[in-house]
C-alpha cells in the first residue's frame, strides 16, 4: 500500500483562550488609541513629556492596531497528524510546519501538565530541563521524546492524536 505522506489523518487548531492575554492586548490597544485621540485629533498633549505626533501615530499602528490583530486574530497553533509524522505551525511565528517524523520519535504519550510550572507560561519556549513546548492553552498536551529532546505540544484533544499516531504506526509495521 502506498502511502501519501501528506495525507492528513487529524487536524486540531487552537486559537489563545487566556483572559489575561486578552486584557493585556486590549489594554495597550486601547491607551494607543486614546493616546492618538488625545493628542493627533484633539491636540491635546498625551503625556507629561509628549512623543511628535508621527511617532504616536507608529506606535497606534503597531501597537492600537497590528500587535491585536497578529495576537487575537492570526495566532493559532495548528497540529496535524500525517502518514509520517506530527506536523505543527505555531502562527504567524513559523512560516513553515515544524515536521516531528515517526521515524525520530522514540516515544510519545499523552499528559496533564502545569503550562506556568513547566514552562513559565504559554508560547513557544524552552524549560531549564531543556524540554521544548509550544503551548497554547489547556493542561493537556502530548509529550514527544526524540532522540536528543522532549518536546510538549499543547492539545485540545489529546487522545484523538494519540489515536491517530497509533493508526499510522500500526499501518507502517
Amino acid at each position: 500500500m502506498k502511502i501519501e505522506s501528506n495525507n492528513v489523518i487529524y487536524k486540531e487548531v487552537q486559537k489563545p483562550k487566556q483572559p489575561l492575554l486578552w486584557l493585556i492586548v486590549l489594554s495597550v490597544a486601547a491607551i494607543m488609541w486614546y493616546g492618538l485621540i488625545r493628542q493627533v485629533i484633539l491636540g491635546l498633549p498625551f503625556g507629561n513629556n509628549p512623543a511628535s505626533d508621527a511617532i504616536l501615530i507608529l506606535f497606534w499602528v503597531i501597537f492600537g492596531i497590528a500587535f491585536p490583530l497578529v495576537m487575537l486574530k492570526w495566532t493559532k497553533l495548528i497540529i496535524e497528524v500525517r502518514e509520517d509524522g506530527l506536523y505543527i505551525r505555531y502562527t504567524p511565528f513559523h512560516l513553515q510546519y515544524k515536521k516531528f517524523l515517526y521515524k525520530d520519535i522514540k516515544h510519545y504519550k499523552p499528559i496533564n501538565y502545569s503550562p506556568l510550572k513547566r514552562f513559565g507560561g504559554w508560547g513557544f519556549r524552552v524549560n531549564f530541563k531543556g524540554e521544548t513546548g509550544y503551548i497554547m492553552s489547556g493542561k493537556q498536551g502530548i509529550e514527544l521524546t526524540l532522540k536528543y529532546e522532549t518536546v510538549v505540544i499543547s492539545t485540545i484533544k489529546s487522545e484523538e492524536i494519540i489515536k491517530g499516531m497509533d493508526a499510522v504506526q500500526k499501518d507502517r509495521l
